[in-house]
């Protein structure tokens, strides 16, 4: 970092010191020459190197070194001029990001942190980092990239950038401030390719064993890199790609449009994060979530195939928040096409309970019209309040019910006719005296259903009936006890009829309850308990009822 502070010290001092003697042109530095100044001076002074002094004679037609008149108008031409180390700004990052300097001496990733010639760059799965160069060009590195700083300069005075990228592996993204200079250049070079461009947005993709470049604005020239005097190349303008292979660069075609993301994405409630996409063209799709608009500070990528030209990009985790998702659509060569770039939320959090109960159909006893519902689900690790809601639709239009639970409370008893409904539950975050509410959970579907009456009885000399309502196709579990608890059991039958007969039993009281099963295998709650007493009977003999007048005598007689 030393070197750095003392390289920018030293042009401060050079150009403040020439300040009031020059002016920049187009082709180069005009200086007005001091008493006692030569060409060879002029030259050191300027170039770097005294050995200039004849181009600079040359140029501007004088031959006598010495013989120079004060304030003599002298031009020093750009390509003279001393180059000077030009730095990368780091802008942004996100993840695992490792800078080697170019003796392999770890580089800490920071925010504004300076990086010059000869360092590398790489990112690590789902991680990205965004640079800047002095002319506000940008340079952007998604995940498993590998680039080395190879060229960074700019010619003092004039600040001419000359800047190459050697992109190892991997992508790069750059988005170039035109370079009006006549020695101005922005590279990136590849083992197969280079990419020349004088002010332009485009993307370089080493793939394997080819290069893909692909011009969202501009031209960008893309040649072989090699050896041989005349290397295929095309000059590429925006909205159209190329690639690089088997040592040739291919015809420039058309990038694809802009995939159509589907309606939804807008608000994300749920995780994972989806974005469903749509391009009738696309082999792929590629989605990339940014915190800014311009895509420059990148935080997750992901990349899926398409099938009938449709896909659903998934994310597993986002914090809540405001960001903005690129998505674009690849081809059957892999080239990247246009880019969407999209506002959206994520509001998932606090993530709402599991629904525990009831299930799908509930079955209860009618009290003033209404059926008590107990409603259950799962306390959420620091959430205690609970916002549950019922409603006769599945949109929720029109609710039936809509209320907080008391704080801590993991249930709550809903009132409600018989007939269908749609309850869900949220949870909602307390933060002081501030409350946050997470999204409602899946609505689930739930039938309220009437319970049995309990069963009536009709007792004769040996036998009982019992008969209850019922609905077609249901079957049922009747039980008979000697105590309202049904502890123990004396008749436990599984009956397909509403009615059943058992035998008389011993004089004393006794209960009776009644459950049905469904056609669909729902299992209802027991009816409320039927009471009912077996008076004493006198037998005779022979075991026969003993009447009178053609009744069985008992207790009451």
């Amino acid at each position: 970092m030393r070197t750095i502070a003392s390289a920018f010290l030293l042009i401060a001092i050079t150009s403040s010191a020439y300040a009031d003697n020059i002016s920049v042109t187009r082709d180069g530095v005009i200086y007005s020459v001091s008493q006692h100044e030569t060409l060879s001076s002029i030259s050191q002074k300027f170039t770097g190197h005294v050995k200039n002094w004849r181009t600079i004679g040359q140029t501007n037609q004088i031959e006598n070194d010495r013989a120079i008149p004060i304030g003599r108008k002298v031009l020093i031409p750009t390509r003279l001029l001393t180059p000077v180390s030009a730095f990368a700004r780091i802008k942004s990052f996100f993840g695992d990001v490792v800078i080697r300097g170019h003796d392999g001496s770890a580089i800490e990733a920071k925010i504004d942190a300076l990086l010059k010639e000869g360092d590398t760059l790489t990112t690590m799965a789902n991680s990205f980092i965004s640079l800047m160069l002095d002319d506000g060009t940008q340079f952007t590195l998604p995940p498993n990239s590998v680039v080395n700083l190879r060229l960074l300069r700019a010619t003092q005075y004039v600040e001419t950038p000359r800047t190459q990228l050697y992109l190892q592996k991997g992508r790069v993204e750059s988005h170039v401030t035109p370079l009006n200079k006549p020695d101005s250049k922005y590279e990136v070079i590849s083992p197969l390719a280079v990419s020349g461009v004088r002010g332009t947005d485009f993307r370089v993709n080493v793939d394997d064993q080819r290069v893909l470049n692909e011009v969202l604005e501009g031209k960008v020239a893309v040649a072989q890199n090699t050896a041989v005097n005349k290397p295929s190349k095309q000059l590429v303008a925006a909205g159209y790609g190329t690639v690089v292979e088997n040592g040739r660069v291919s015809k420039p075609v058309n990038l694809l449009k802009a995939p159509l993301l589907l309606d939804g994405y807008q608000q994300q409630t749920r995780l994972p994060i989806q974005f469903p996409l749509s391009h009738a063209d696309a082999s792929a799709f590629r989605v990339v979530i940014s915190t800014d608009a311009a895509g420059r500070n990148n935080i997750a990528e992901i990349s899926v195939r398409s099938s009938q030209g449709k896909a659903v990009a998934k994310l597993e985790n986002l914090e809540d928040g405001a960001y903005f998702v690129r998505a674009s659509a690849l081809d059957a060569v892999g080239l990247e096409g246009v880019s969407t770039i999209q506002a959206f939320r994520v509001d998932a959090r606090p993530f709402p309970p599991f629904l525990l109960q009831p299930g799908t159909k509930f079955q209860g006893q009618v009290q003033n019209k209404k059926i008590p519902v107990t409603m259950k689900w799962s306390l959420a690790e620091g959430i205690r309040d609970y916002r549950v809601q019922v409603a006769s639709d599945a949109a929720f239009k029109t609710l039936i019910f809509d209320q907080t639970a008391e704080t801590g409370q993991d249930q709550m008893i809903v009132s409600l006719a018989s007939g269908n409904y749609y309850w869900r539950v949220a949870s909602i975050l307390q933060s002081g005296s501030t409350s946050k509410q997470g999204p409602f959970g899946d609505a689930k579907p739930l039938a309220v259903v009437a319970g049995l009456d309990a069963p009536s009885a009709s007792i004769g000399q040996k036998e009982i009936q019992f008969s209850w309502s019922a609905a077609p196709g249901q079957h049922f579990t009747f039980q008979v006890a000697d105590t309202p608890e049904f502890k123990t059991l004396l008749n436990n039958i599984e009956s397909a009829k509403a009615e059943v007969a058992i035998p008389r039993p011993e004089a004393g009281v006794y209960y009776a309850r009644v459950r049905s099963t469904d056609s669909d295998g729902f299992v209802g709650a027991f009816s409320p308990a039927q009471k009912f007493s077996v008076p004493l009977q006198w037998r005779t003999e022979y075991d026969a009822t003993l009447e009178s007048q053609g009744q069985p005598l008992g207790t009451s007689y």
